[in-house]
C-alpha cells in the first residue's frame, strides 16, 4: 500500500464507509450504535486506515488564532494553555506581532478570521495596540476578515476592556465564574498514555485544527494554538518562524503535539471537577519547573515588551 492513494480511490473508500455506517445505524439499537460509533472513532485513527483514507481533520488555512499571552487572571484546572499548571507572564511583544502581520502583507495572506486569545488576552499591557494593529491590516489589505477576541469575562478589569473594544471587533465571552470548568476536556491525559491509542496516526489531528485554525504564539506558527501552549511546556521549539505554505499540512508537528494532547482523544468524557494528569504530563511539568528554577528563559521571537 502506498502512502498516498489516488483521491478517487479515497473517495470510494469513504463513500463505502458512509454507506456501511448508514446500514449499521438502521440495524442496531441506539445504545449499541453509539458504542460502535465510539469504537470506530478510535479505529479511524489507526495508522494503516489513515494511509487509505487520509487524515480525518486538516489544518485550516483560512483561520488563525493568536495567543498573545499565556498569563491569565483565572487559571482554570485542566487549562489547555497550562495557565494554572505552569503559570507564566510570557507574552508576544507588539513588535513581534507586527513582524507577523508584515509577513502576511508581503505574502498576500488574507484570513477569514483572526481570533485573539491566550491566557486572558485583555490583560496584555498592549492589548488595545494589538487590536488596532490588526484592524489596520484589515482596513488596508483584508476588508472581509473577522477579528474576534476570546475572553473568560472574569473580573472588572477584563470586562472594562471588553466594553472599550470597537464595535467592529467580535467578542466571544465564556463568562467564567470560577477555576473549575466541568465541561473542559482532560487536556493533560496524553493519548500515548492510553492503551487504545498505541497504533494511532496522530497526523489525523482533531476538530481544533480544522475549526479553530492555524496557531500563532510566542514560539511561532503551529498546526493549532493549543500546540503552541504544549511547546512552551515540553520545550521542543517546533514553532515555525515563517507562515506555512498552503500545501503544508504540518504533519511532523501533528505527530508530536497530538500524541500528548488530550483533545485528540476520541471517546466522550464525563465532567471534570478538578485537575487530571497522566504520567507524561506529570513528568513534563516537573521538568518545566526544574528548568525555570535553573534559569531557562521563556521564548519570544523578538522584543521584550
Amino acid at each position: 500500500m502506498t502512502d498516498r492513494l489516488p483521491d478517487r480511490m479515497r473517495w470510494c473508500f469513504r463513500a463505502l464507509i458512509r454507506a456501511v455506517t448508514f446500514v449499521i445505524r438502521q440495524l442496531l439499537p441506539e445504545n449499541a450504535y453509539r458504542s460502535a460509533q465510539s469504537r470506530w472513532k478510535i479505529i479511524r485513527t489507526n495508522r494503516h486506515l489513515t494511509r487509505i483514507l487520509g487524515p480525518e481533520f486538516r489544518r485550516s488555512r483560512s483561520l488563525i488564532e493568536i495567543d498573545i499571552t499565556y498569563a491569565c487572571n483565572l487559571n482554570c484546572f485542566n487549562c489547555n494553555r497550562s495557565c494554572e499548571q505552569a503559570p507564566t507572564g510570557e507574552h508576544m511583544s507588539l513588535q513581534q506581532i507586527q513582524s507577523f502581520v508584515d509577513e502576511w502583507i508581503w505574502e498576500g495572506k488574507v484570513w477569514d478570521r483572526i481570533r485573539i486569545l491566550g491566557g486572558e488576552p485583555t490583560i496584555h499591557r498592549h492589548f488595545f495596540e494589538i487590536i488596532e494593529l490588526l484592524r489596520s491590516y484589515r482596513r488596508a489589505y483584508a476588508p472581509g476578515t473577522v477579528i474576534e477576541v476570546a475572553t473568560n469575562g472574569y473580573g472588572e478589569r477584563v470586562n472594562d476592556a471588553i466594553r472599550k473594544l470597537p464595535p467592529d471587533v467580535n467578542v466571544s465571552n465564556t463568562a467564567k465564574q470560577s477555576n473549575v470548568q466541568r465541561d473542559f476536556r482532560s487536556f493533560n491525559v496524553a493519548p500515548i498514555d492510553v492503551p487504545g491509542y498505541r497504533r494511532t496516526d496522530y497526523t489525523n489531528g482533531c476538530f481544533v485544527t480544522e475549526i479553530c485554525g492555524t496557531g500563532l504564539g510566542p514560539g511561532g506558527y503551529y498546526p493549532c494554538a493549543v500546540a503552541g501552549g504544549i511547546d512552551r511546556i515540553f520545550g521542543w521549539n517546533l514553532g515555525r518562524q515563517r507562515l506555512p505554505k498552503e500545501s503544508d499540512g504540518m504533519e511532523t508537528e501533528l505527530k508530536r503535539f497530538c500524541s500528548v494532547c488530550g483533545y485528540f482523544k476520541r471517546l466522550p468524557e464525563g465532567p471534570l471537577n478538578g485537575p487530571v494528569k497522566s504520567q507524561t504530563w506529570e513528568d513534563a511539568y516537573t521538568q518545566y519547573r526544574a528548568g525555570r528554577r535553573h534559569g531557562r528563559s521563556e521564548c519570544q521571537r523578538s522584543g521584550t515588551n
